[in-house]
């Protein structure tokens, strides 16, 4: 905690950017999102997977996520994020003016998560990872609790613009939001300006070509993939499965926040372990106890307590893709080309959201339940867990010169 709190005195502007940034950058709406699901699909008589298929978004983000991260490698995350935050906040008002249309829903939503993708960690991050040496895990783990802040705050919000202004005043909302936070963030953040000297130690990290040749590329982009098919599809079909199981539909709301209070708890925790304990087993410790989480939600009809201890460990994984992923990216493979890679890895992350989304809503519109969608998140936790301890024994960790040197000039 010393590191911390010396790194904190002359890196607070960036870690509080970073912070509102991420709050309402892309990342904040997959947890609402399935409340503007839930609207959509009864306003227009969508079923739950045509609602869910929007979510092919995720990888073709996915596909442009590495561009993303060499533009902002070359041109700083104040300018490229900003423009992204424009792009961001243009799409919410569109979405917000649909007739019921998929083609135009489909088009939007694209739109949304492509051109805003750098408000995400791959940009935020960024920055906080440069600033931030000896307590990385801990920096990026409260920059990244601004996702889990917004989620305590946005669905009782949303709720009540829901009720007097319907989901046109929630996307409004958003665009509203999400420009506030962004205008924020920039004028909180600075872009470094190192030294000749201080650059060239940082140079000596892997290239994209170079980290995708080795095993630990691998090893992490699967185990992110298997927490986003568990985490987020069951997140984007949370409110339905609520129901679905026999809670009241306004505890929708509430639960959703507890699950934000227990990312945003459960972050400080893990990445204190990431930072002080081996981060490997930290990783897979978390994501066994998300997977006793996604359990509970077996039994014919929990109770409010049930629940509510079963979204407390399902917090767990919610988010902890982004944290472990920005962890071990820039331990492993450094901070050359940090956005390029972690754009590379993002693929992986997105295609999950996808992935996840599409089955929970196709599995219920097959069977009619969504039993087997939670058994199945289920098993990919564990899978996870397992291939996160696998990765101690392939991954080459950055030498600690190369792990501290400050961004390069550019």
């Amino acid at each position: 905690m010393g590191h911390f709190i010396d790194e904190l005195r002359t890196a607070w502007r960036e870690l509080l950017g970073g912070t509102i940034g991420l709050g309402l950058g892309i990342a904040s709406y997959n947890p609402v999102s399935s409340m503007f699901f839930r609207s959509l699909e009864q306003e227009f008589g969508w079923s739950k997977a045509a609602a869910a298929i929007s979510l092919i978004a995720m990888p073709i983000t996915a596909a442009v996520l590495p561009f993303a991260g060499m533009a902002l490698d070359r041109f700083g995350v104040r300018r490229v994020a900003f423009a992204s935050t424009l792009c961001m906040a243009a799409s919410f008002v569109w979405l917000s003016l649909m007739n019921g249309s998929l083609r135009m829903f489909y088009a939007a939503f694209i739109a949304l998560n492509v051109l805003g993708c750098a408000t995400g960690p791959i940009g935020y991050t960024r920055t906080i990872a440069f600033r931030f040496r000896r307590s990385r895990g801990t920096a990026l783990a409260i920059a990244l609790m601004g996702i889990g802040l917004a989620g305590v705050v946005l669905p009782p919000l949303l709720t009540w613009v829901f009720a007097g202004w319907g989901w046109r005043g929630g996307y409004a909302f958003y665009a509203a939001a999400v420009l506030a936070a962004g205008v924020a963030a920039m004028w909180l953040m600075r872009e470094s300006r190192a030294t000749n000297a201080q650059a060239e130690p940082a140079a000596s990290g892997d290239t994209v070509t170079q980290a995708v040749r080795r095993a630990a590329f691998w090893l992490l982009g699967m185990a992110i993939f298997l927490v986003s098919v568990a985490s987020l599809g069951f997140v984007s079909q949370f409110q339905s499965i609520i129901i679905e199981k026999g809670l009241e539909p306004k505890l929708a709301p509430t639960l959703l926040s507890s699950l934000a209070a227990s990312v945003f708890l459960s972050r400080l925790v893990v990445g204190w372990g990431l930072d002080t304990l081996n981060a490997e087993w930290v990783a897979a410790g978390a994501l066994l106890m998300a997977a006793t989480g996604t359990l509970f939600w077996l039994v014919g009809e929990p109770s409010i307590a049930m629940a509510m201890t079963a979204i407390l460990l399902l917090g767990l994984s919610i988010g902890a893709e982004l944290d472990l992923m920005s962890f071990f990216c820039a331990r492993i493979f450094g901070m050359r080309h940090y956005g390029g890679i972690y754009g590379a890895l993002a693929f992986f992350f997105y295609t999950g959201i996808a992935a996840g989304g599409i089955a929970y809503g196709a599995i219920h519109d097959r069977i009619g339940s969504y039993d087997t969608a939670i058994i199945l998140s289920t098993c990919l936790f564990v899978l996870s867990a397992g291939l996160f301890i696998a990765l101690r024994s392939t991954a080459r960790e950055v030498p600690l010169a190369e792990a501290l040197a400050p961004e390069a000039a550019r």
